[in-house]
């Protein structure tokens, strides 16, 4: 029992330790990278919001966590300090923090299931379901996701119209976006209360409307055109929604702060398909792999176990 509480403990210590190093590095790395009217890939983004939390939980999970449980013994009867004990309290707030948010999301997916059990539209695009006392446009969920049509906004939008905002709302769902939004918003981390993390955020949102413009669009002028048009028309519906379609990780078609950079790129012709950059997330994602892989090989366990009963041992 005690060296289930001491890894509990311990493990919330190093989590937030890690976190907070990290976090610091990413806010550094941040304030160069996002600048007032640059742009960077939303995948490298992505992976500098969440790199605090990941981090910090890879570290616990595959590395503190063996290693204690391994190395030290089962009647260990180990005082910590207040060092030590004030770092697991940031630890468990930072968790608990996220499990807060990761409830309040659920709860507006569960308040939105008789909304996306309305009648399904006909539309070349796919599926959609039109929703009454709604006015815009939303692809509802995290992982079951459904395009939440409002009436007003089929009224408004001419055929050609809905079936670009529809697939606007596809090429979000393929990507994911919904989940990455609800990653980067229930992230336990500190880096995410700073300014600098608001920015990263603002970006990979205008990276990923830009990205899922450029999708449906399909290099096609035409179609270019009437998703321009759709958005100005749903833009001037106003932002009215009705009651449980609200949620912060939920993609809306007209994300207002975005609407004149989105419209402008759409009718001068500049939402043409980019080349792809999965070779360079390929890269990316292979010398995280090596450097974990790295990291384990080289049984750097037992060196973490030794550095915290110093730790435990030092600090006051």
């Amino acid at each position: 029992m005690r060296l289930l509480l001491s890894t509990g403990l311990l493990g919330l210590a190093w989590f937030a330790a890690v976190n907070v190093a990290v976090s610091a590095g990413a806010w550094l790395a941040a304030r160069y990278i996002v600048r007032p009217g640059g742009r960077a890939p939303g995948s490298m983004l992505l992976m500098l919001r969440l790199l605090p939390a990941c981090t910090a939980t890879l570290f616990v999970a595959v590395v503190f966590v063996p290693a204690h449980l391994r190395f030290e013994p089962a009647q260990s009867d180990e005082r910590f300090g207040l060092i030590l004990t004030t770092l697991a309290l940031l630890g468990f707030w930072m968790l608990a923090r996220s499990a807060w948010r990761l409830l309040r999301v659920s709860a507006a997916a569960r308040r939105a299931r008789r909304w996306m059990l309305a009648v399904p539209l006909d539309s070349a695009a796919g599926d959609a379901y039109e929703v009454s006392g709604f006015s815009g446009v939303s692809l509802a969920g995290i992982l079951r996701t459904r395009i939440l049509i409002g009436s007003s906004a089929r009224v408004t939008l001419s055929p050609g119209e809905l079936d670009l905002a529809i697939a606007h709302e596809h090429a979000h769902r393929r990507s994911l976006d919904n989940l990455k939004r609800c990653a980067m918003f229930c992230a336990p981390d500190v880096f995410g209360g700073s300014a600098v993390a608001a920015r990263v955020e603002e970006q990979w949102r205008a990276e990923a409307e830009r990205e899922a413009d450029v999708r449906a669009v399909a290099g096609d002028e035409r179609r270019a055109m009437h998703l321009a048009s759709a958005l100005v028309k749903v833009a001037r519906l106003g932002t009215q929604s009705g009651a449980g379609l609200s949620s912060p990780v939920w993609s809306t078609f007209n994300d207002p702060p975005l609407l004149e950079v989105r419209v402008r790129s759409l009718v001068s012709g500049c939402s043409r398909p980019q080349p792809s950059r999965r070779l360079q997330q390929g890269v990316a994602m292979s010398l995280a792999a090596s450097a974990a892989a790295f990291v384990w090989l080289a049984d750097a366990s037992h060196d973490v176990h030794l550095l915290t009963e110093a730790f435990v041992a030092v600090l006051p």
